[in-house]
């Protein structure tokens, strides 16, 4: 089952590919949800940018790849790629995507351009609620459940002053 993980890399966030998927098809339901708590993590998390390194995989589920790349038209912040091989390169390509920058070899890289281009918007992030090393997918079922718990709290008090 595919996964991104945050990890901390020169002090900015990264989210590592974690495994691969099995499916790889057109229609993948599996990557499309991944996408959408990925895009739901990212705001809870308050991020401004977002480094994915694909880890030199072979072939990613091109589901996934074109919802990422829907998903980073939505946030209009950057969105840069590390570790791309090849049959990845050329699906990430047809979005036109190198119009705003290049395919980092390193997440090192893509770091550096996005501290060049970007001055501090690695230093501004709230890193404080991101589980480092822990899937995208449990952190945010874990921080909508928190979410969901403090509003119902928040409803109960006051419900109980009315």
């Amino acid at each position: 089952m595919m996964d991104l993980v945050p990890v901390l890399v020169d002090g900015a966030v990264v989210l590592n590919l974690h495994n691969h998927c099995s499916s790889r098809s057109e229609s993948c339901e599996f990557c499309s949800q991944l996408v959408l708590y990925t895009h739901n993590w990212l705001k809870t998390v308050e991020m401004e940018y977002v480094v994915f390194d694909l880890l030199d995989e072979k072939s990613i589920c091109p589901t996934f790849l074109d919802e990422l790349l829907q998903l980073r038209k939505r946030l209009k912040f950057p969105f840069l790629f590390s570790g791309v091989m090849e049959q990845s390169r050329r699906h990430i390509e047809r979005f036109n995507y190198q119009d705003h920058y290049p395919l980092f070899v390193s997440p090192e890289d893509a770091i550096r351009a996005l501290r060049i281009q970007h001055p501090g918007i690695t230093e501004s992030s709230n890193r404080s609620s991101i589980n480092f090393g822990i899937s995208v997918l449990h952190s945010w079922k874990s921080l909508y459940e928190q979410n969901k718990a403090v509003t119902t709290e928040a409803y109960d008090l006051r419900m109980s002053r009315d």
